[in-house]
């Protein structure tokens, strides 16, 4: 990994030029001109080169290659120079490729930040990479989500096209599709404004709907969720067609109810204070109509990593499985193959030492029930990537804070803002 010698001019340079573009004219440009994919990475983006790494996501191709996402780049979250990265196995988890396509804004025209991608299999068997861009431009939100997809998710190298605008700022979770064919794509524009100049930028909890290949998302719905930093919500359709949402909260998990595909929503009394506290978790329908709760089991920390499974619409959650009961353990994702694994993925010490791991879990819903894998085939804690195996990460606890107060005094008056 490069000394901070080595790094901090690079960053200062960059931020400098970063605001030389934000005053200059934009010439036509906004935050709806389409972000461009780096399908050919150069080792700038390798393991080795970064200092931090976290926020993943899973998704499992029709022929059985695995793919994840994360960001990583720059100091830490939200400190600039933020890029998102994809990666692939052919082998179910074992090994994984170095970054097959990146989206790095900060390397593009006006420059920007970015995070927050996930990965999602359509029905009609299309991967979809969704990725993010916060853009110095004109244009209703600085923050835009887009969809790059793929007809050939099985390829090691698969040609993306798009990009599709997905909405208005960030979109970390997995969307779905209704019993009624409606595919739902969540997002959370990042405001505290409840009346803004545009409805789409409203704080809250945002839905928007699939209407082609070839066209935007269209705005569907939005509900204002309390006490909350960031929405990171997700819906799951229940047997009597109504759609529940789960949100995050600083003191609770936050629900929400809609009768009407999404539209509007009521919100209900905290789904739990006990769990999961003011960080992500996952909630998906399994192909037995359970629902599957990902969350970290512990009423303050991000720890205990644990799948939850209900046989009654969420209603009781009486079977679950720890993957993981280390401290410091966040941001599941996961997905179902056709033959019933659940895999899952989250990161661990995102700025620690000898930890700054993305891992992997492989279980089913009998594990779950048993409490233990009973499973053939499934596992636990399976390395996805590791900075200091190859040669990345942070050489005490504390360094990317300490880089990060000498990046602020070296760049004095002109200090990098917050993402």
């Amino acid at each position: 990994m490069r000394s901070v010698l080595t790094i901090l001019p690079l960053l200062l340079f960059a931020s400098l030029a970063m605001a030389a573009d934000k005053s200059s004219e934009t010439f036509g440009i906004t935050t709806l001109t389409p972000p461009r994919l780096d399908t050919n990475p150069n080792p700038a983006y390798w393991p080795r080169m970064r200092l931090w790494q976290g926020i993943p996501g899973i998704e499992r191709a029709p022929g059985g290659r695995l793919w994840a996402t994360w960001y990583s780049g720059g100091i830490g979250e939200g400190k600039d120079f933020n890029y998102q990265l994809l990666v692939t196995s052919d082998d179910d988890g074992l090994t994984w490729s170095k970054p097959v396509a990146v989206l790095d804004p900060s390397r593009q025209l006006l420059g920007g930040n970015g995070g927050d991608p996930h990965l999602w299999l359509d029905p009609n068997g299309k991967l979809w990479w969704f990725v993010h861009r916060l853009m110095p431009a004109p244009g209703v939100s600085p923050r835009t989500c887009w969809g790059f997809y793929t007809d050939t998710p099985d390829a090691p190298r698969p040609q993306w096209h798009g990009p599709v605008f997905a909405g208005y700022g960030y979109s970390l979770n997995k969307g779905i599709v209704l019993a009624n064919g409606q595919w739902l794509h969540m997002s959370d524009p990042f405001s505290k404004n409840d009346d803004p100049p545009s409805p789409l930028i409203r704080r809250g909890a945002h839905l928007y709907t699939f209407d082609g290949y070839d066209k935007p998302f269209t705005h569907l719905g939005h509900t204002v969720i309390d006490d909350t930093p960031f929405t990171e919500h997700m819906v799951v359709e229940r047997r009597d067609g109504s759609l529940w949402m789960l949100a995050r909260a600083r003191t609770h998990i936050a629900q929400a109810v809609s009768t009407d595909g999404g539209r509007t929503w009521r919100e209900l009394e905290p789904f739990t204070r006990n769990f999961g506290i003011n960080t992500r978790f996952h909630l998906q329908k399994l192909a037995s109509g359970n629902l599957l709760l990902i969350a970290n089991d512990h009423p303050r920390q991000r720890a205990n990593m644990t799948a939850f499974l209900s046989e009654d619409d969420g209603g009781t959650w009486p079977h679950k499985l720890v993957l993981d009961a280390r401290s410091r353990v966040s941001y599941p994702d996961a997905t179902q193959s056709p033959d019933g694994f659940i895999y899952a993925i989250y990161d661990r010490g995102r700025y620690y030492l000898d930890e700054q791991e993305i891992l992997m879990a492989k279980f089913t819903e009998a594990d779950i029930k048993a409490g233990s894998l009973r499973t053939p085939g499934s596992r636990l804690k399976q390395t996805v990537n590791k900075l200091a195996d190859e040669g990345g990460g942070v050489r005490h606890n504390g360094e990317a804070t300490e880089m990060y107060k000498q990046f602020q005094q070296a760049a004095g008056d002109n200090p990098p803002p917050a993402g």
